[in-house]
């Protein structure tokens, strides 16, 4: 059997952790201190994306003066005093899959737009940071997604061409991101958020999915 995909890149939020909610409304909560608001903007615009590619807009509806470097660096201090507990939060199957990639020998990356002290707590309450070969932050580039750059340099650090590489994602910014990257993109189904994932190559109903689909690939092969 001749595998198709090398590599085998996650996102974080969404797919391996089911935190975008507590970051939608962690955010709308710092915002309301500065009497600002995000409900004029659709959700799915914060799906996936770090706050730095945000600002302009939240700016831009709530027609303040605020200058958005003073609210970036308020809003880090503001995460810090109101952490996650990701424990409950991680995919039950998580742990399951990434063994099961382990075992057909596929190299593995994670690239989160998170930042990495907030990957670290994931990685770290789920027991999962052995299996990744590369973990990825998209704070160490002046653009995370959709910008490509994240996935084609997590591609690199595998050793892997973006065409070998099989994304795992759920979000439009993300889904955008690896497709432009040049890379077959899954995602995992989104039933809240009403995001477009037509640029997905295929959708997956649930994480554990990934294994038979996987399979069934290799199989044809």
């Amino acid at each position: 059997m001749i595998q198709r995909y090398e590599g085998i890149i996650f996102d974080m939020d969404g797919v391996l952790v089911d935190s975008e909610e507590f970051y939608y409304q962690r955010r709308k909560a710092f915002l309301k201190e500065y009497d600002l608001s995000i409900e004029q903007i659709p959700i799915p615009e914060f799906v996936g994306a770090d706050m730095r590619s945000l600002w302009d807009t939240i700016l831009k509806v709530n027609d303040t003066t605020y200058d958005k470097n003073f609210l970036n660096e308020k809003y880090l201090h503001y995460k810090i005093e109101h952490p996650i507990d990701y424990g409950y939060m991680i995919d039950p199957d998580a742990k399951r899959v990434l063994q099961f990639l382990k075992r057909k020998g596929y190299k593995i990356g994670l690239a989160s737009s998170s930042m990495m002290d907030a990957i670290q707590d994931v990685l770290k309450a789920g027991q999962l940071a052995s299996y990744f070969d590369v973990i990825v932050s998209g704070t160490q580039f002046k653009k995370s997604k959709p910008d490509p750059e994240i996935y084609l340099y997590t591609a690199t650090e595998l050793g892997i061409d973006p065409e070998s590489c099989l994304a795992l994602e759920d979000s439009e910014k993300g889904i955008r991101s690896a497709h432009d990257a040049g890379m077959t993109v899954w995602a995992i189904q989104d039933n809240r958020f009403g995001m477009n994932q037509q640029l997905a190559d295929a959708q997956l109903d649930t994480l554990s999915e990934l294994c038979k689909k996987l399979q069934d690939v290799e199989d044809i092969g």
